[in-house]
């Protein structure tokens, strides 16, 4: 108890001066994706706060959020095995400050979103913990015809119990900065290029392997049709370096690589009401230790967008295309996905989201042995959402989500079922 005091009284004193001494610069949340109409990839979908023009923002929120399985195990002799009883469910309350700010000056446009929340565990108090938000970004303009984009985002918060189902507070930080631009040298065709700088770190010592850093660096065309939809070509170069060993049969490993893509982006008016997106092409990782987990193939997704009336919208993906095991682990999985969500605006101020995602994972091109901490069986993803959002008054908002997440493992027993009801609401000033 007197932990969790001094963790308040810490929350409504030192946060505050971060807040207000951060930069005005800009921000753009990270969990919202630029071409969605209706997240697919977020459940439930995420409450971003998007400031007036020329505004500063102020908000504030509250959640309780109940969880049938928090830890993600696979039933209630796993609970006792564990030694926390046979209760696998708890509750969970969240306090959310934060700041969003939107300026313009001249052509330059620059945002931002700060936030910090208080969270807090009914039974499974060890997992405390505050989460930190940042991002900001200034999209710089030089002339009618040169533009881009200077920015940093900062995360702080609780690893998912996806592939980590143990009971303690493994803390995941991730900062990333970067700088794009491009040129419109002709009203059909543009250049651009960007470089991304970017962290992640664990507090738990036992994930520390996963500690990494990456540097980006990205060129491509593109060719802009008088019909609005863009044809272009990306390429794409990531160095990953991995400072702490992961330990492989009682051997250090060093899991650093290189990766190269060579990807076709196109982003199709296919009707007024309609818009498909599509990236993919081939992609190459060469790891500096384990040439056994090298990876060589076609990764691509296409996803769609679909308006058939002012109310309704309508987000479809579906995906094939490697990627990490919620950076637990180097090791990576060959993904196969769906996804699909729908919002109806039933009226002025309600609105319903459904949100459906499938996705099987496929390590066997990466497993080059039983490597500590790895994930050693394919499993295969299901989540759902459903979600009301009620908006009394322009500022106040109340949401109200029902979830269920499932994993089922090929070939022998485990996995896990979570049942979530979560009721959340914000006030934006």
């Amino acid at each position: 108890m007197n932990r969790r005091l001094k963790r308040r009284g810490e929350f409504f004193r030192l946060p505050w001066k971060t807040i207000f001494l951060i930069p005005i610069c800009s921000c753009v949340p990270g969990l919202v994706a630029a071409n969605d109409l209706v997240p697919t990839d977020v459940m439930p979908p995420p409450d971003v706060v998007v400031p007036q023009p020329d505004s500063f923002t102020p908000y504030a929120g509250y959640g309780v959020n109940y969880d049938s399985n928090l830890l993600g195990l696979r039933n209630a002799a796993a609970a006792e095995a564990m030694g926390i009883g046979s209760n696998l469910s708890d509750y969970t309350r969240r306090l959310q400050v934060g700041l969003a700010v939107d300026k313009s000056i001249s052509q330059q446009h620059l945002t931002a979103n700060v936030n910090l929340a208080n969270v807090e565990y009914e039974r499974f108090q060890q997992l405390d913990h505050m989460d930190k938000n940042l991002a900001a970004n200034w999209n710089w303009h030089a002339g009618p015809h040169v533009e881009g984009n200077v920015g940093v985002t900062y995360s702080q918060g609780l690893t998912p119990f996806i592939d980590f189902h143990l009971l303690e507070r493994n803390i995941r930080s991730q900062e990333t900065a970067y700088v794009d631009g491009s040129w419109l040298f002709h009203p059909s065709w543009r250049v651009h290029a960007g470089l991304v700088h970017s962290k992640l770190w664990y507090d738990l010592a036992s994930q520390q392997p996963g500690n990494n850093s990456q540097n980006q660096t990205e060129v491509g065309l593109d060719y802009l049709a008088a019909t609005g939809s863009t044809i272009g070509v990306q390429l794409r170069h990531t160095r990953a370096d991995f400072p702490n060993p992961e330990l492989d049969t009682g051997a250090p490993v060093f899991n650093g690589y290189n990766q190269d893509e060579v990807k076709a982006k196109i982003d199709w008016l296919l009707t007024g009401k309609t818009k498909l997106h599509f990236l993919g092409g081939w992609v190459s990782r060469k790891q500096d230790a384990f040439s056994v987990r090298d990876f060589s193939g076609v990764n691509s997704r296409l996803s769609a967008d679909w308006s058939p009336t002012g109310k309704i919208d309508v987000t479809a993906a579906i995906w094939r295309e490697i990627g990490a095991v919620d950076d637990l682990s180097t090791v990576y999985s060959l993904n196969h996905g769906a996804s699909i969500a729908s919002a109806w605006k039933y009226s002025e101020k309600i609105r319903l989201v459904a949100q459906y995602k499938y996705q099987k994972r496929d390590f066997s091109e990466s497993l080059a042995s039983t490597a500590l901490g790895s994930p050693n069986q394919n499993d295969v993803l299901r989540n759902q959402a459903l979600s009301v959002i009620y908006n009394p008054t322009l500022h106040w908002q109340i949401q109200l989500s029902g979830t269920r997440s499932t994993q089922t493992l090929n070939g022998s027993p485990g996995g896990f079922v979570n049942n979530g009801v979560m009721l959340n609401t914000r006030y934006a000033y």
